[in-house]
């Protein structure tokens, strides 16, 4: 079983309880690879997957998808560079990291960055 708290796991596993782990920062580690992520876990992939599935009603790869958009996300805003986020993130290659972004938010990266600038400057101009 998997509880999930503030994105804290806690798997209760063979009937003894190991240590909780970060799932949000494991995934980073592992550079969003399942098999990598159940291997630190000390489970299988598919004992990862069914627990996933009983807790969140998703798969561990979708999940993964979605922290690392969330990622890609929170350091645009920080300014990083598009480049440097997609390795960052693991993406073998730039195109991949563009698909992707594309995929999640309906927008190409170097459209992404511009609609972040906007929203901060807009939000910088309400507090002035």
């Amino acid at each position: 079983m998997i509880v999930l708290r503030n994105g804290i796991a806690f798997f209760d596993s063979s009937k003894r309880v190991q240590y909780p782990q970060n799932l949000v920062e494991l995934s980073f580690k592992c550079s969003y690879k399942v098999s990598e992520v159940s291997r630190e876990l000390g489970i299988s992939s598919r004992q990862l997957e069914r627990m996933f599935h009983a807790a969140l009603g998703l798969t561990p790869k979708a999940w993964m998808r979605e922290q690392r958009m969330v990622r890609a996300r929170q350091l645009i805003r920080e300014g990083c560079s598009l480049k440097s986020i997609a390795l960052l993130l693991g993406f073998k290659r730039y195109s991949h990291f563009n698909k992707e972004i594309q995929a999640y938010y309906g927008m190409s990266p170097t459209r992404l960055v511009s609609s972040e600038k906007s929203l901060c400057f807009d939000s910088e101009r309400r507090f002035a």
